[in-house]
């Protein structure tokens, strides 16, 4: 199936000839479905019929394919996932339409991620069956980030399962959903405990780097004395509560009993208005303190360090003083840290008045680099690892420009198969030029030292 782009006033269109001269009735009713754009997991399209051919034209403003977004960084097993939980959203929705799934495109170029609502578009063509799972499979493994083992380990598992003839891709979407789920409600379980218990552990170890003479049973003392004092204090906070009640109570019968002036009046509005915040608030943290339970109470290293330790402090300054003084200033320590990286090595001048000759083929093989030519400060972009996505989003980029006229994924630099540098337009709001010339979106345009590309606003010079 054979993609253009094009760009009309403000809107990006792809646009998909269509195969089918006319179109039946199940046609009509699908076309119609998507045109009104009933469906939000589906890429709307508008239908226009130019010289008797169909053409569905797609709005895929603010909206990249997730080929060009996962092009510089792969995909995680939690964006495949999401991408899984977004495509079951997908095909649960066309059941309710009473449409088939058999007309959803499944590959890298037709599956869009929409930036402005931060989930994933799918293209519906109405004419003929467009799913092929194991070329799809394919094209994610490309994608997905190869250093993380859950992702790949995730993709072989959908390439083995998808060969299988009983093979549902729904079904398996809703067990990897499942299964995530689980991972993730078992790991929520266990992060308290775990917490806990690591706390624990680092009092522990804290006492023991400090040589004092805390034990087991010196802890669970000062745990119990923890607990007691807390109780206390919630039984102080319970009388205070009584008795901003019995003096609500005293306040209301002068209130009903006696002629107040209009100064009495007022003052005793106020001390009504204090005796029930001061009641309520005192009567809550006396029921909090009272019924805390007592094996979450965890005395702070601070407190135990002044009740038992008090006087002893640990000797920073002692312990840095045994740091190897060629990696850390002593004396300005307090202000700032000197680091020397691990592989720094010193660099020597040579005393030779001899003049080496520089190899020009090593100057030629470095390739092309763009400097701006109309920023207040000069900055440039090296093209010597490709592909090279250029675009002001950081996580999806190779290359960050901060600035209002790039796009999230404006443009990408690769090489081709004569080994020459070209840039191509990711259907940018801005376009990219070359010499003056803007380019068509998705096409590739080689580039040589000497032109002049303008990013958005900002103007390069090939050298």
């Amino acid at each position: 199936m054979d993609y253009r782009y094009c760009r009309e006033l403000k809107h990006n269109y792809l646009i998909v000839k269509s195969d089918e001269k006319e179109s039946g009735n199940k046609q009509n009713y699908q076309m119609k479905i998507m045109e009104k754009s009933r469906i939000d997991s589906f890429i709307p399209f508008d239908k226009r019929v130019i010289n008797g051919e169909t053409f569905l034209y797609y709005r895929i403003n603010s909206m990249q394919s997730i080929k060009d977004r996962f092009s510089a960084r792969g995909m995680s097993k939690d964006q495949l996932i999401k991408l899984f939980s977004s495509l079951k959203q997908a095909l649960e929705s066309l059941e309710e339409y009473l449409l088939g799934i058999e007309n959803v495109i499944l590959d890298s170029k037709s599956i869009f991620m929409d930036f402005t609502k931060e989930n994933y578009r799918f293209m519906y063509y109405p004419f003929g069956k467009t799913v092929d799972i194991s070329k799809f499979v394919d094209e994610l493994f490309e994608l997905v980030d190869h250093e993380d083992e859950d992702a790949v380990e995730l993709i072989y598992d959908l390439s083995e399962k998808s060969q299988m003839e009983s093979f549902l891709l729904l079904d398996y979407i809703e067990q990897v959903i499942s299964e995530s789920q689980k991972e993730e409600s078992v790991y929520q379980s266990m992060s308290e405990d775990y917490r806990y218990s690591q706390s624990l552990s680092e009092e522990k170890d804290f006492f023991s780097e400090q040589n004092t003479d805390f034990d087991e049973e010196q802890y669970e003392e000062k745990l119990e004395i923890r607990n007691k004092e807390t109780k206390k204090t919630g039984v102080v906070q319970l009388i205070f509560a009584v008795l901003f009640l019995l003096l609500m109570i005293a306040m209301m019968y002068i209130r009903m009993n006696y002629i107040l002036t209009r100064e009495e009046n007022s003052l005793s509005m106020i001390v009504l208005a204090v005796s029930v915040i001061s009641g309520l608030v005192a009567f809550v943290s006396g029921i909090k303190d009272f019924l805390s339970k007592d094996d979450k109470k965890i005395v702070s290293k601070k407190t135990v360090i002044d009740d038992e330790t008090e006087g002893i402090k640990y000797d920073y300054y002692n312990e840095i003083q045994d740091t190897d003084s060629e990696y850390i200033n002593i004396e300005g320590y307090k202000k700032s840290v000197s680091v020397k990286p691990a592989d720094a090595s010193e660099i020597k001048m040579s005393n030779s008045d001899e003049t080496v000759v520089l190899d020009i083929d090593d100057e030629e093989d470095r390739g092309i680099t763009l400097y701006s030519s109309n920023t207040d400060k000069t900055f440039k972009i090296v093209l010597d690892k490709f592909p090279l996505t250029v675009g002001k989003l950081e996580e999806c980029v190779d290359k960050v420009i901060s600035d209002m006229s790039i796009s999230r994924i404006h443009c990408r630099f690769s090489e081709n198969s004569e080994g020459k540098i070209t840039i191509t337009d990711l259907n940018s709001t801005n376009g990219t030029f070359r010499n003056g010339l803007k380019l068509k979106p998705q096409e590739e345009n080689v580039i040589e030292e000497g032109d002049e590309i303008r990013i958005g606003r900002i103007c390069f010079d090939c050298r």
